[in-house]
């Protein structure tokens, strides 16, 4: 029997995927969030650990493949936790930024996938494995379009909103009720609170459903990011060259969702591109066989990822 585990790991929960001839089984532990005092990797460890209680793991995997939100920049340290995970799960583990898996699992071949959630990773691949990564900065430095900068100009819309120095918008009653007040100790906690980030981003909700009735600030939020969103597919496109076929543009992320504010703007900003939005194959989790298999245009990607080698 040949059996293998995809993992995928965000900053809200970690899913993890055993894949077997005589079946499946989903592990869910928890998420990580990356911290600047660390290293990350015992985290990370943890939050595998979580999800692996959950299934009856078998006695030793074919292969691995982990595709992580904050996965380690510095080689040594992701070569450690490869190394960790083959002998946590029984099987060598190559590690992937979670965009990658994304790819795999939407496209599994040529074009641009918009990973979408607290921040906003765009990665392109063409045919040949060539790819071009583009975001990822960070809050304070980026993630354009992302649930972070749709809740962030929602919550400054409310602000301007309650002090009426901006337009009167729905999004203030919201703040409101998102923070649980408006006075001088609700705003100490939010800012004191280390989950401020993800907070922030919660609020993305609030303005998309605002933006489904009809508020008009909201829905100028929502075509802001959907502008953001399709320049920097565009501009990923360009890189590459992807021309025919190749122009394609699906997601990831549960931001993304047909019918609503974001999908529709986006959609006709990138039609307006040449750059049709086609719905995602599958869901990240299912990249990894994908990537396991060498299937696709993906060679290149996993060997500059790990360029130690798998473990």
């Amino acid at each position: 029997m040949t059996a293998t585990i995809t993992i995928d790991g965000g900053k809200s929960q970690l899913r993890m995927l055993l894949s077997t001839p005589a079946g499946r089984q989903l592990g869910v532990g928890p998420g990580f969030v990356y911290r600047p005092d660390e290293d990350g990797v015992t985290r990370i460890l943890e939050s595998i650990r979580g999800a692996a209680d959950t299934i009856s793991l078998p006695t030793q995997v074919s292969g691995v493949l982990a595709g992580l939100t904050g996965v380690p920049g510095d080689h040594a340290e992701r070569r450690r936790l490869a190394l960790a995970i083959t002998k946590l799960l029984g099987g060598p583990a190559a590690i992937v930024e979670d965009s990658v898996l994304a790819h795999a699992g939407a496209l599994a071949g040529a074009g641009v996938v918009l990973c979408v959630g607290t921040g906003t990773t765009v990665l392109a691949v063409d045919a040949d494995g060539n790819y071009a990564r583009l975001d990822g900065w960070g809050p304070h430095l980026g993630d354009r379009g992302s649930a972070f900068a749709i809740g962030l100009a929602g919550m400054r819309a409310a602000t301007a909103s309650h002090d009426r120095v901006g337009p009167r918008t729905t999004l203030a009653d919201r703040f409101v009720a998102a923070l649980e007040g408006s006075d001088l100790a609700t705003l100490q906690r939010y800012y004191r609170d280390p989950a401020m980030i993800p907070r922030t981003a919660a609020f993305a909700l609030d303005v998309l459903d605002a933006a489904a009735q009809a508020d008009p600030v909201a829905s100028r939020i929502c075509a802001t990011a959907a502008t953001d969103l399709a320049d920097t597919a565009q501009a990923a496109a360009v890189r590459l060259r992807l021309g025919g076929a190749e122009r394609r543009v699906s997601y990831s992320g549960r931001l993304l969702a047909p019918g609503n504010a974001l999908y529709r703007a986006l959609s006709a900003e990138l039609d307006a591109r040449g750059l049709p939005l086609v719905s995602p194959r599958a869901e990240p989790l299912e990249g990894g066989p994908t990537l396991l298999r060498g299937t696709g245009p993906y060679a290149r990607l996993l060997a500059d990822q790990n360029p130690g080698g798998d473990a």
